[in-house]
């Protein structure tokens, strides 16, 4: 794709108000984590005695504190990154590319506070890979004390792989920006490194984790196993995440290879506009499963836990929007 193409997509007003869409539903969505957080967290501050006489081991207590508190922080953290990005959003919305001068600190800043939101879930890794420890030493975590392996499974494995991929490169991002050593091109390139990072980390492995997680037996939770899948809708999740995201992940990958080789321009829109809408039809599917199986009281399994009441990745839908919009330009080859 030519630059000038790229300038008149970024020029195009209904695009900027898809991008501050999807942005507008971030925020939302952290500011509603925000909420749930600053309800939670007091109790567990303020518990502290009950959890310390449960808990038992003062490195079992710690462990398990610096996990919670940790995702706590993450998530206040998380909450004022959406806050600049809103803001930037909102600048980029009225002014186009004419606004990337006076955003360019603040969008930095923003990249950076995700990026330390993604290093929060170190404890939870660390959690997950000593919680069969605690599990031999009869320990308690919550009730019920789930197997050890969904924990080394959604904790250990999942949140190891977001930290390790993700955060390393959108750290890099953000400070490249906040300093201005980064080049456009090479803005360009460690912004889609970041995305199939996401894509493969944050989406793939961690969804496919926690439905490996579903699999295993836990009666006292009604999960009942591998059986589960003898369930059309679960059949379908299960595919849609394990498979289905794994080839958007890959088709990401291959799309945005000529801007992580150096060569931005030839990106194809078309491409970039099909991942995504599928990748955002993803999420509509799966929360459209999600109430056809009854929702989390009806199927209280990890799965059911992740994708719809734990799930802080929702605005993921909006996605589609801006996917639309990129495939009509690069149809019609002009902005509206």
């Amino acid at each position: 794709m030519e630059k000038t193409d790229k300038a008149n997509l970024l020029g195009s007003f209904s695009f900027r108000v898809s991008i501050f869409i999807v942005i507008l539903s971030y925020f939302a969505l952290g500011t509603y984590w925000l909420y749930v957080t600053c309800r939670y967290t007091p109790s567990l501050i303020l518990n502290f005695s009950y959890y310390r006489e449960m808990l038992k081991e003062t490195w079992w207590l710690v462990t398990y504190y610096s996990s919670d508190l940790g995702l706590s922080i993450g998530i206040i953290i998380r909450w004022l990154a959406s806050v600049l990005a809103l803001y930037t959003a909102f600048r980029f919305l009225r002014g186009g590319e004419n606004s990337f001068s006076k955003i360019r600190r603040k969008v930095g800043i923003a990249v950076l506070l995700e990026g330390i939101y993604i290093l929060t879930y170190g404890p939870s890794a660390f959690l997950g890979f000593i919680y069969p420890i605690a599990m031999a030493h009869n320990l308690w975590y919550f009730e019920p004390n789930p197997p050890w392996v969904i924990v080394l499974l959604v904790n250990g494995l999942a949140c190891l792989a977001m930290v390790v991929v993700i955060a390393p490169p959108l750290l890099k991002l953000g400070l490249g920006i906040l300093r201005g050593s980064l080049r456009r091109d090479e803005i360009i390139k460690w912004s889609c490194i970041t995305c199939v990072a996401y894509i493969f980390a944050m989406f793939w492995w961690n969804y496919t984790m926690a439905w490996f997680a579903t699999l295993v037996y836990w009666p006292e939770r009604a999960q009942p196993g591998i059986e589960i899948l003898g369930s059309p809708i679960a059949s379908a999740s299960f595919f849609a995440t394990v498979l289905g995201l794994l080839f958007i992940a890959l088709c990401a990958l291959m799309a945005v290879m000529p801007a992580i080789k150096g060569h931005p321009e030839r990106i194809s829109y078309n491409k970039l506009g099909y991942i995504m809408l599928v990748f955002s039809a993803y999420f509509i599917f799966m929360l459209v499963l999600y109430f056809a199986a009854g929702g989390y009281h009806a199927q209280p399994t990890t799965w059911m836990e992740i994708i719809g009441p734990h799930n802080p990745d929702l605005w993921c839908m909006a996605l589609i929007l801006p996917g639309i919009k990129t495939l009509m330009y690069a149809r019609k080859g002009k902005p509206s």
